[in-house]
């Protein structure tokens, strides 16, 4: 029997500030039958700068765009090896970076049995070069999530108190300057075909968001796994995470992730996250606590460390890139 291919649908890119439910919804995405996305990866938008204007790709450039594609993506390149992306570079001949990218992607999906989907991006941080996604994909679709800044803020907190591997912004006014430059760069984008979707949204109320959502991506809502005892389950929606092997359903989801800062953040820290962050707060229609910081007066100022923050992530992924370029 053959089976459907989806691959004449837009790609999709999934980005955010960090710690705002991407994950979440990639395990929901890979139970549409569809589009499957992988691993992070933001191999696309750290490697553009050295390969986008390039019109002709020799053996030895394959072997360099092999090793980097593994050094930014999970799982050592999503578990594929490099004789395995090697090969599939070589027999492809790609000889620009736009099929460059579809010809790692798709090898993805043919080493994991699922080459009738198409194939999905997600990574945060992909929200700093999504003018790099659009030039190289101008069909592509982004999913931007947004989730209140405070609740992010205790989230990479969380991760800097725990976890082995520490990433993201430390304190309330480098978390709250990274969460504000990442929406301001959503801002400024035009004519890009993309979609926001509140985390919180998700969380209460899945499936007309999911529905809405589809509807943008141009996929079938209806044919989204939701029965456990199907065999594709484990291929399409299983994610393996810190070796746990868990499985996304609508119906499993709570609205319980959400102000956990009204309890966890003390006053001071939350006046002066929403000292910094008022104005993109409300603009996401999240309450302010703290009415002071509404006041025009602070505008000035506000975009002075706005400015500021851009300034240094600008130069901060630069470097980013060129290191990994020179590894």
């Amino acid at each position: 029997m053959n089976q459907t291919s989806y691959q004449n649908i837009p790609p999709v890119f999934i980005v955010s500030s960090g710690r705002a439910g991407t994950t979440l919804l990639r395990g929901l995405l890979n139970g549409s039958n569809q589009i499957h996305i992988p691993p992070e990866s933001d191999f696309i938008t750290r490697v553009y700068p050295f390969y986008h204007n390039k019109q002709q790709f020799s053996d030895e450039d394959y072997k360099k765009i092999v090793k980097l594609f593994i050094n930014t993506s999970e799982d050592n390149g999503w578990e594929m090896t490099e004789d395995y992306l090697l090969t599939c570079l070589k027999d492809q001949a790609p000889q620009t970076f736009t099929d460059i990218n579809s010809t790692i992607y798709n090898a993805y999906l043919k080493q994991v049995g699922l080459d009738s989907q198409q194939w999905g991006i997600k990574r945060p941080v992909l929200i700093a070069g999504i003018d790099r996604i659009i030039r190289t994909f101008p069909e592509a679709k982004i999913v931007h999530v947004v989730r209140d800044g405070r609740d992010v803020f205790l989230s990479y907190k969380e991760i800097h108190r725990k976890d082995a591997v520490k990433f993201g912004p430390q304190g309330v006014v480098t978390n709250a300057l990274y969460w504000i430059d990442g929406l301001r760069r959503i801002e400024e984008i035009n004519d890009i075909d993309f979609y926001e979707l509140r985390y919180e949204d998700l969380l209460s109320d899945p499936a007309p968001e999911l529905k809405k959502l589809c509807v943008f991506l141009e996929i079938d809502y209806e044919k989204f796994i939701t029965d456990e005892s199907d065999e594709t389950i484990i291929k399409n929606t299983a994610l393996k995470t810190k070796d746990k092997l868990f499985i996304r359903k609508i119906s499993e989801i709570k609205p319980t992730n959400t102000k956990k800062y009204l309890t966890k953040m003390s006053q001071l820290e939350r006046f002066i996250y929403e000292l910094i962050a008022a104005p993109y707060l409300m603009k996401y229609h999240y309450p302010i606590e703290f009415k002071i910081v509404t006041s025009p007066l602070l505008f000035p100022l506000r975009n002075f460390a706005y400015l500021g923050a851009r300034l240094f992530n600008n130069w901060r992924y630069q470097r980013r890139d060129i290191e990994t370029y020179n590894k």
